[in-house]
């Protein structure tokens, strides 16, 4: 099969969550189809980056962005009652780009990376379009409207509105939509061609450890730059960690990730305990390491893949019910679930201090991962959506 794989960015490196997910889905797609890449470049795309890339695609053809051509797209989709995300991306540049591989008429499926770009595929084509929106973007944005102050706030929720009614169109107009957790998907609508597809985790990468844990470490992990995580590690060092450190005076709280917001850099000088180092090369060394993980997220939506990958690596996670809810993952055998900050504090604590109860989550949650969410599994079910959105086409 021919594949036209149209994204947001190059997927490598995979910096962000659905880079990462398009880097696997183009990883293996590429072992049975062709694969071509249309995305937009950025200038800290490095040739290694396209190499990486370039060893799974057939051909890459790239779109410089330029953030401020996008001013008056923005301004456009205000009176257009549009999302600012489609109006930001759908540049003239990247439209001609796509046309001109529609053209060649040489695919057999389209497969458009997020809501943002959905408008680049808007007209009637003679292949399939097929969509990952990843997780409903619209509840993302009702859920930080919710926690914002002042004019975010009314942004947030204005945006959450043009989004929502923008994902359920292309649910009608498209042939297939997917989304990672059935939380997503309810939160669009029941639509018949929306279907749930889980992201997975690199379980050789991110393998099973339990011996060489630090007892007081807590670790978190991800995009320091993305406002669900900086409000999320923000609440934790402020209204849990010293909760914890009461019970455990030498507990330690370890920040790691890309694009570290100044909030977060912010933290570590609250309290000595508190170290930040931002991107590392390498994570699964921290997660080996540390005695719990943490999700303490209150915004956001999706299936996270800090979850995944400690669940994969031996480390026992404390998540909020917003994280749990996205996942199989059951509080009490997977996870410890808990939504306050004293509960939070007493669920770490207790990971960290009772070995057996650890070890035991532990072994749940990688057995779980192991028969839920691996790459192979979830690029598999994506298979299966080409073919039938191919297959009621021709029908």
């Amino acid at each position: 099969m021919r594949i036209l794989f149209i994204a947001p960015s190059l997927p490598y490196p995979p910096l962000r969550g659905y880079q990462l997910r398009a880097w696997h889905q183009v990883r293996l797609l590429s072992q049975r189809h062709s694969v071509t890449l249309v995305c937009y470049s950025e200038a800290r795309d490095s040739s290694e980056a396209f190499r990486r890339v370039a060893n799974y695609c057939e051909e890459i053809i790239t779109v410089p962005y330029r953030a401020y051509r996008s001013i008056a797209a923005v301004c456009g989709a205000i009176a257009r009652g549009l999302p600012f995300q489609s109006a930001i991306y759908e540049t003239p540049a990247m439209r001609g780009a796509v046309d001109r591989v529609l053209a060649e008429k040489r695919h057999e499926v389209a497969h458009v990376q997020l809501a943002r770009m959905a408008g680049l595929l808007a007209g009637e084509t003679l292949m399939p379009r097929v969509i990952d929106l990843v997780d409903a973007l619209s509840l993302n944005l009702r859920r930080r409207g919710s926690l914002d102050r002042g004019p975010l706030r009314q942004i947030a929720k204005a945006e959450a509105n043009r989004l929502l009614k923008y994902e359920r169109e292309i649910c009608r107009s498209w042939d297939r939509a997917f989304v990672v957790s059935p939380i997503d998907r309810a939160a669009i609508g029941d639509f018949p061609n929306l279907i749930v597809n889980p992201s997975g985790v690199d379980l050789e990468e991110f393998s099973f450890q339990r011996e060489g844990r630090n007892p007081h470490e807590i670790l978190f992990t991800g995009n320091l730059g993305y406002f669900s995580n900086v409000d999320a590690i923000s609440w934790f060092a402020r209204a849990i960690f010293p909760r914890i450190a009461q019970q455990d005076p030498m507990a330690k709280l370890t920040i790691v990730g890309a694009r570290p917001d100044r909030k977060v850099r912010a933290l570590a000088k609250l309290d000595t305990r508190i170290t930040a180092p931002g991107w590392v090369e390498k994570l699964p060394p921290y997660l080996h390491r540390c005695a719990v993980a943490i999700a303490p997220m209150r915004a956001g939506s999706g299936q996270l893949f800090k979850v995944l990958e400690a669940m994969a690596c031996g480390a026992p996670m404390v998540v909020t019910r917003v994280v749990a809810d996205a996942t199989a993952a059951q509080n009490g055998r997977h996870v410890m679930v808990a939504d306050t900050p004293e509960a939070f504090a007493d669920a770490v604590a207790r990971l960290m201090r009772e070995g057996a109860l650890a070890a035991r989550i532990a072994r749940e949650a990688r057995a779980l991962v192991e028969t839920e969410y691996r790459w192979e599994r979830s690029v598999s079910d994506l298979n299966a959506i080409y073919h039938s959105a191919i297959e009621n086409r021709s029908a």
